[in-house]
């Protein structure tokens, strides 16, 4: 006789793991880290070179990239937004340097001061958006 194991509780389980599915769709998802990566897209724009103006009028926050940023992009996750300068040559030049021009960063400063924040606040507005799906 083989012997079987009976799990109680599986089919909460699997209604809250469906509500969790549900609750964080793409179109929750986008607009709660859209909003939570504008300050460091402000920072961004704040920081970058004002020759112009062409390099911080670039900086946007969006699930869209441009082909070539596209083409050199891996995706990892099926929701992914987006944040920094658009594809601009001087953007990388303003980043990085090169034998001309000493490095002026704007993008890894303004992430590094602001990933943290924008991360646990996604969390926390994810964790709500569960929370009032299972109410409904």
């Amino acid at each position: 006789m083989r012997p079987s194991i009976r799990i109680e509780g599986t089919d909460a389980i699997v209604r809250n793991l469906r509500a969790m599915a549900k609750a964080l769709p793409a179109d929750v998802l986008v607009p709660i880290i859209s909003e939570e990566l504008e300050p460091m897209a402000d920072d961004m724009r704040a920081h970058a070179a004002r020759a112009s103006g062409q390099l911080a009028d670039s900086v946007t926050v969006g699930t869209q990239l441009s082909p070539a940023q596209a083409a050199a992009v891996v995706p990892i996750a099926e929701v992914e937004v987006y944040a920094g300068p658009g594809p601009l040559p001087q953007a990388i030049q303003e980043e990085f340097g090169n034998f001309r021009q000493d490095a002026r960063p704007f993008i890894r400063p303004s992430f590094d001061g602001n990933v943290d924040k924008a991360v646990k606040n996604v969390a926390t507005r994810g964790v709500d958006a569960i929370l009032e799906a299972g109410e409904g």
